[in-house]
């Protein structure tokens, strides 16, 4: 699993994960929050989504307005899977221009995510890389049960 460019790949404390949910419900935006708990962007709106961390009081951007702000902090991976989605909206509704252009990006994105990883995970065998992955993985899912308990149902 590849950390951003130049980000290290971070793992944070379960009470930190806690005070970071409470300052998010009690109305600070993602991006405050992250930046008071020193955490990803991407990590911190995956683990909002998969608990169902929610604000009524969320104020949505203009029409006109894209907030950018969104991507700040995804990772490789995660900004590859984005336009693999942006790839699959435009084919669905027929804008084969689109449709290109999102899967020459996600193609791009997917190479230097791997890029990243090789360098990453340099001199490591293919077994110790897929051990390590899954330890990491394994470790933010212990810290979201032991957090928050295992997510809702649905």
């Amino acid at each position: 699993m590849a950390a951003g460019m130049t980000d290290v790949y971070r793992i944070r404390a379960a009470r930190t994960w806690a005070q970071a949910r409470a300052d998010y419900l009690s109305g600070l935006s993602a991006e405050a929050v992250c930046r008071r708990h020193d955490l990803g962007l991407s990590a911190f709106r995956r683990r909002a989504r998969k608990y169902g961390w929610r604000r009524s009081d969320q104020v949505e951007p203009p029409p006109d307005e894209i907030d950018l702000n969104l991507y700040a902090d995804m990772d490789m991976d995660d900004l590859a899977r984005t336009a693999r989605l942006r790839f699959a909206e435009a084919i669905e509704s027929g804008r084969a221009t689109d449709a290109r252009r999102w899967r020459r990006l996600a193609d791009e994105l997917r190479r230097e995510a791997r890029d990243f990883d090789a360098d990453f995970f340099r001199g490591l065998s293919k077994d110790e890389i897929a051990s390590c992955q899954a330890t990491m993985r394994r470790e933010i899912e212990e810290e979201d049960e032991a957090l928050l308990g295992p997510p809702p149902e649905g």
